[in-house]
């Protein structure tokens, strides 16, 4: 199978036109996945990973978890595979006919592509303000569990999807016991879904697994999180999981898998399969939310990543690694819904942590010649727009404004400091002992605190009202 040219994805606003009817059979509806057995839990560290994938080791799970908690998606669950699930995701689309609601498309005229950001970032970084930690000391979200990380999150609807765990017993390939993905509003959650098998982790897409009406995710063994074996979706009014794919163990272990998580864009689910190492056999199968069936696949040979903006959904082919000046750009191509821009395609092919507000932004980080800055556009229109420098190595939760983590080049990697930078200042802000950036939702922002290299303890749900804009 061949790439599919840039004409075929840019003149057609839907994949639906394309898609053959290939599956025969309806994903089966249960309140709860169907158990597969892939072994017992005890033998979780010796269980043969996809061909070529690297057992995840315990003490980097949260980088994992960035597409855990994402990806940039190439969903490798890691900091590539974060930075792959991340970018694969945003496009402008229009309101599910589902009865979602309304997704604002943004109808503001959009300035071209700047030659260069606007200004370095300040090299010193400003530690945060009394202001700031009385705030993330006093929005304590009550959690269950002692490990949590927001994998996904919904500005539009004030969402949020955290993967909760436990320690793991020693000796195991598990990365939490006690594993549930719950769904948070505000600082209440429930348990949308506990894994049939224990050390299973539930990994969902960044910013694009929730909607008013959906929640889309899959699941992976511990050993290789950028690999998924089931992709799911939740019906939020009925509370009912739907399976849409599913591996055998046996296709499994053989390295044909989904590629992450799925995202959800112009009224279905997209999802990547193939097999490990052969890219040439990747497809983009998707789910037609309205119909509630299969609206088939196509080939999608070299696809990496997928960017849902939720009335359209991109497609990311090859893979760029953030290395400053060894940064490769990727191609990014329209697969979905209302079209992006040449221009705008062209500067995200230079982006990596991308991120959706759920509402009319799509944003990410831009490499280019050894600097990092930020850059977003606005779906519906039709350039894009740049911010300062970022100086600091950029870290791989999703660029969502005003925030952006980072790794301070001058931090003491035994203090295990974490920072972000604030946009509104161009300055780099180095966060309490503890305290992480989780994401951006909304007019909100989650912390995680009692940080770890595990993973945080708890959460910190604080107004961005109360954080104002630093400028030591």
């Amino acid at each position: 199978m061949t790439t599919p040219h840039g004409d075929e994805f840019e003149h057609r606003d839907d994949l639906e036109h394309r898609l053959t009817e290939l599956f025969q059979q309806r994903a089966a509806t249960v309140t709860r996945a169907r158990p597969v057995d892939f072994g017992s839990d005890s033998g979780a560290g010796t269980r043969k990973a996809p061909p070529g994938v690297k057992q995840v080791r315990l003490g980097t799970h949260r980088q994992n978890l960035g597409v855990l908690a994402a990806a940039a998606a190439v969903f490798v669950a890691i900091a590539a595979t974060i930075l792959g699930i991340q970018s694969n995701r945003h496009q402008p689309a229009p309101p599910l006919s589902t009865g979602s609601h309304p997704v604002s498309t943004g109808s503001h005229p959009l300035s071209t592509p700047t030659a260069s950001p606007t200004g370095p970032l300040d090299e010193k970084a400003c530690q945060a303000p009394s202001s700031w930690r009385r705030a993330i000391a006093g929005g304590t979200v009550p959690v269950d569990r002692r490990l949590n990380t927001v994998v996904s999150a919904n500005g539009e609807t004030g969402d949020y999807l955290v993967v909760q765990g436990n320690e793991p017993p020693a000796g195991t390939s598990s990365i939490y016991s006690d594993v549930e993905l719950a769904l948070f509003h505000g600082a209440t959650g429930r348990t949308l879904y506990t894994p049939a098998r224990s050390s299973d982790i539930p990994v969902a897409d960044p910013t694009g697994a929730i909607t008013a009406d959906w929640i889309a995710f899959s699941v992976s063994h511990p050993q290789s999180l950028g690999y998924t074996y089931t992709v799911m979706l939740y019906d939020r009014s009925t509370g009912r999981i739907t399976t849409l794919a599913e591996a055998s163990e046996e296709q499994y272990l053989h390295g044909e898998a989904f590629s992450g998580a799925p995202v959800i864009a112009a009224g279905k689910v997209y999802w990547l399969a193939g097999t490990f190492n052969k890219p040439a056999t990747t497809t983009l199968h998707s789910w037609d939310l309205a119909r509630g069936g299969s609206a088939g696949s196509v080939p999608a040979a070299n696809a990496t990543a997928l960017i849902s903006y939720g009335s359209g959904l991109a497609i990311s082919y090859g893979g760029g690694h953030p290395d400053g000046a060894l940064f490769e750009p990727t191609v990014i191509r329209n697969g979905a819904g209302r079209p992006l821009t040449k221009t705008q395609l062209t500067a995200m092919s230079h982006g990596t942590n991308f991120g959706y507000d759920g509402a009319s932004k799509l944003s990410w980080l831009r490499h280019e010649n050894g600097s990092v800055g930020y850059e977003d556009l606005l779906v519906g229109g039709d350039g894009t727009n740049s911010e300062g420098l970022v100086r600091q190595s950029p870290g791989i939760a999703p660029a969502i404004h005003p925030f952006v983590q980072v790794v301070l080049d001058d931090a003491d990697p035994a203090a295990g400091q974490n920072a972000l930078v604030d946009l509104r200042t161009s300055r780099a802000v180095a966060l309490p002992a503890g305290v992480e950036l989780q994401a951006v939702v909304g007019a909100s922002v989650v912390f995680g605190t009692g940080a770890t290299k595990s993973d945080a303890a708890g959460l910190s749900m604080v107004a961005l009202s109360t954080l104002p804009p630093v400028s030591c």
